[in-house]
């Protein structure tokens, strides 16, 4: 049976940590996909022979410099393609994690995957997440926190999740360029996990994000995609009408009059080359819509979903001086991909629950915040002006992970 797809396209190893409930946002989560160019095999630091980590303790610009970028908006996942394989890639993941926390003060935690295949460099795929806004959840009994999906050329890799009430499974994909065929078969792969779910997840919620080489050689690849138009909505355009679904590269003909701020095409890139070529993406099982922000809706840029524009003067994420950097310097220095987002909601099943059971509703809302061991009142003066990360609707769930504030007195 067809299962409706929503698309949003501009849009380790670890253990148990405890479920809580993200306020971030409202109740939100971020979950982000990023193509970084060769991660782990351009600075010299991580260019040992061996797979030993002979790299010494400074961490490098370019691991820097994706720091900063990666905060211009607050992510709580992060997934990273192109991430060399073995220790090279937990090497440099272990680095980025540091200049998020030292340089930023946002502390992540990793998973790596296993090596998926060969593109430009032997390829792993990371997923960076805040452990006190999402739980990854380990696939078995062994603590395996993640696993293949064989496909031709490179493997797609899933992981699974909590997020308050939102559990779903995680796919990142890095699908072939120049072997036609290896893409056509990722295509299929991908059309098959979002049209028959439980073939893959015991939970129906699906995600799947990361780079498809959209226009590789030869494009036609997505048409292995199930789709109904207007119904399999790419964010303010319809990826799969004609008039986009024919061209090699969106241009400002291609998409007037679809909403496209501007009708500029360069809003719509996920690459850094002029050329409005758009690899990237963010698609969703239908039963993932109540979670996405914009529910049914394709969504609001820069609210629902939206792109890091690092290399964009003017545009959310600049970074001084990459406006004037060419094309291959910006590899080098960040990445040839921007980094794409998408917004769920984590609270989805709380509201519904909470509707029907208006004493529920009513009880008090604690929250904490993202750096504090207490738990307070939403209105306690202590924490003004402070990010909030965890909400509690009882007491006792917030003493299963806090202390309670002595100055909001929440237990009084």
């Amino acid at each position: 049976m067809f299962t409706r797809v929503m698309v949003s396209w501009l849009v380790l190893l670890s253990f148990f940590v405890g479920v809580l409930s993200s306020v971030t946002h409202g109740g939100e989560i971020a979950i982000c996909t990023f193509n970084v160019y060769k991660l782990g095999a351009v600075d010299d630091k991580y260019l040992d022979l061996n797979g030993d980590y002979l790299g010494d303790e400074e961490i490098p610009e370019r691991v820097q410099n994706l720091a900063n970028v990666l905060v211009e908006e607050e992510l709580d996942i992060i997934v990273l393609q192109e991430v060399h394989a073995w220790e090279r890639g937990h090497a440099v993941i272990r680095d980025l994690i540091q200049a998020l926390d030292t340089f930023h003060g946002v502390r992540y935690e990793y998973i790596l995957s296993d090596h998926i295949g060969r593109g430009l460099i032997p390829e792993a795929i990371a997923f960076l997440y805040k452990p006190g806004t999402v739980r990854a959840v380990p696939l078995n009994q062994l603590g395996v926190m993640s696993e293949l999906i064989p496909i031709p050329g490179r493997d797609l890799v899933k992981t699974e999740w909590v997020a308050g009430d939102f559990d779903f499974a995680l796919v990142s994909a890095h699908l072939a360029w120049g072997n036609r065929g290896d893409r056509d078969e990722g295509f299929k792969k991908v059309a098959d996990i979002l049209n028959n779910p439980s073939n893959y997840s015991d939970d129906p919620d699906i995600i799947v994000l990361g780079d498809f080489n959209r226009f590789g050689s030869g494009y036609s690849s997505v048409d292995y995609l199930d789709y109904d138009e207007g119904e399999f909505l790419a964010p303010n355009v319809q990826f799969f009408d004609p008039d986009v679904h024919s061209v090699k590269a969106v241009t400002k003909s291609s998409i007037s009059g679809k909403g496209v701020i501007g009708d500029n095409p360069q809003m719509l890139s996920t690459t850094v080359a002029k050329n409005t070529y758009v690899y990237d993406l963010v698609l969703f099982t239908m039963d993932c819509e109540e979670e996405y922000t914009a529910g049914g809706e394709p969504g609001d840029l820069g609210k629902d979903f939206g792109i890091i524009y690092f290399d964009e003067p003017g545009l959310i994420g600049y970074q001084s001086g990459a406006g004037q950097m060419s094309h291959n310097q910006l590899k080098e220095a960040y990445s040839d991909h921007r980094p794409l987002y998408a917004r769920f909601r984590t609270n989805a099943g709380a509201a519904d629950s909470e509707a029907a059971n208006p004493a529920v509703a009513d009880e008090p809302l604690f929250v904490g915040t993202t750096s504090g061991a207490r738990f307070h009142l939403l209105d306690c003066w202590t924490i003004r002006d402070r990010e909030l990360s965890h909400q509690w609707f009882t007491a006792e769930a917030a003493l299963g992970d806090r202390r309670p504030c002595g100055v909001c007195k929440p237990l009084d």
